[in-house]
């Protein structure tokens, strides 16, 4: 009752707090970054909100869902934007965001977040990124395989090794820098934060703390909420990881092969 009072204003609240956006694309790292800032008092941050037309994809118990939110979100995704994810807070929440990805959004009506997304310059960009787009692509064609996307237990995954086609490999590569720099300069009018998740799994704490004094809350120790789904090398985890190597060689992407 008390989230449904506050959605509709009849309970107070505020816009005084900082918003914000995970950038990215899957298997970046985005769930393990957006684990640790929820895990943070003052920062609500939502799921992966505009990639189902159908549904609403909040991840959150701070918002609901009826008849009248969903049409707002399908019929006039600026007024959902303005009126429904970004509404009025309580005091003590600091920073509000969600999860984009690249790709999501890309369709009528939809397609109009964007616009409005680059033109409200005070929203704040985290854009996750993994430099390795191997490992990036790896991880995805084995969540496709085996239904798991998000490791909560902390226990160690074995998905057995798969076979990963070269041309799949080569376009993935390609179409995530282009997506990675294309979104650089579209937001380039905001305040951006780069992460990699490199560093984020090799050490967060000190790059969570920037990311909090980047989002305006208070120093506050965070956990992570979701874990690392295997620890192999590459070699182990892809049947024709020799072949690849050598296609690879001399060409940009020979750097994902170096790190076995």
């Amino acid at each position: 009752m008390k989230i449904f009072l506050q959605n509709t204003g009849l309970l107070p609240g505020s816009h005084q707090y900082t918003k914000f956006i995970i950038l990215g694309r899957s298997r970046t790292g985005s769930n393990f970054l957006r684990g640790l800032l929820s895990s943070h008092p003052e920062i609500l941050t939502t799921g992966e909100i505009l990639r189902n037309p159908d549904q609403i994809d909040w991840d959150s118990d701070q918002y609901y869902v009826n008849e009248q939110v969903l049409n707002i979100y399908q019929q006039k995704p600026i007024e959902f934007m303005k009126k429904i994810v970004f509404r009025k807070f309580p005091p003590q929440i600091k920073a509000v965001g969600f999860k984009l990805f690249y790709y999501h959004a890309q369709t009528e009506p939809y397609n109009q977040i964007w616009d409005f997304l680059k033109k409200s310059t005070e929203i704040r960009i985290i854009h996750i990124k993994r430099e390795n787009i191997l490992k990036t692509h790896l991880s995805r064609a084995q969540a496709n395989r085996s239904g798991s996307w998000v490791n909560t237990s902390g226990k160690k995954e074995d998905h057995g090794p798969i076979f990963l086609d070269p041309a799949e490999c080569l376009k993935d590569f390609e179409q995530t820098r282009q997506w990675e720099n294309y979104y650089d300069q579209f937001f380039a009018g905001h305040l951006i934060k780069q992460v990699h998740y490199e560093d984020l799994a090799n050490n967060y704490e000190p790059i969570i703390q920037d990311i909090q004094t980047f989002l305006n809350v208070s120093p506050h120790p965070v956990k992570p909420q979701t874990y690392k789904q295997s620890s192999k090398h590459l070699s182990e985890m892809i049947t024709n990881y020799d072949e690849l190597k050598t296609k690879f060689k001399d060409t940009p992407w020979a750097e994902f092969f170096g790190d076995n």
